[in-house]
């Protein structure tokens, strides 16, 4: 009769064996395929295991970047907006997405009010709430 211990060890020798066999696969190779794949419509092919690298080849004439344009002046009026927003009903019976709204704007309470930057995001955030709040100033 065989020793159970040492098929326990030859057991986890196999297991360990298998993992340092998918560790070697190139995840960005993996990837690559996958997202081709998706892209195209067909199934990914099964990656080889590439070999080492081959040499650098000598790079071709390396052009010089394009300067990029010049970014065009914020309008300082736009970036200063700021509005002003006040609760005015609760948020107990609201839904939860509302409640965590209403606490990302910084309402806690009724007649609370907050200042907040003029962004869309922000106005996203009032129009999910527009029941619950009101815009006092902008």
């Amino acid at each position: 009769m065989s020793d159970p211990t040492k098929k326990e060890k030859t057991e986890k020798a196999d297991k360990t064996e298998k993992l340092e066999k998918t560790k070697a696969v190139d995840v960005d190779a993996l990837l690559t395929e996958v997202t081709g794949a998706i892209a195209t419509g067909k199934p990914a092919k099964k990656a080889k295991p590439e070999a080492a690298p081959a040499a650098p080849a000598q790079p071709k004439a390396v052009r010089a970047p394009a300067p990029a344009p010049a970014p065009a002046p914020a309008a300082p009026a736009r970036e200063s907006r700021t509005v002003r927003i006040r609760q005015v009903r609760s948020g107990i019976c609201a839904p939860i997405d509302q409640k965590q709204t209403l606490l990302g704007l910084g309402l806690r309470r009724i007649r609370q009010e907050v200042v907040r930057p003029d962004s869309p995001g922000v106005r996203g955030q009032i129009h999910k709430v527009r029941h619950l709040v009101e815009v006092v100033g902008e």
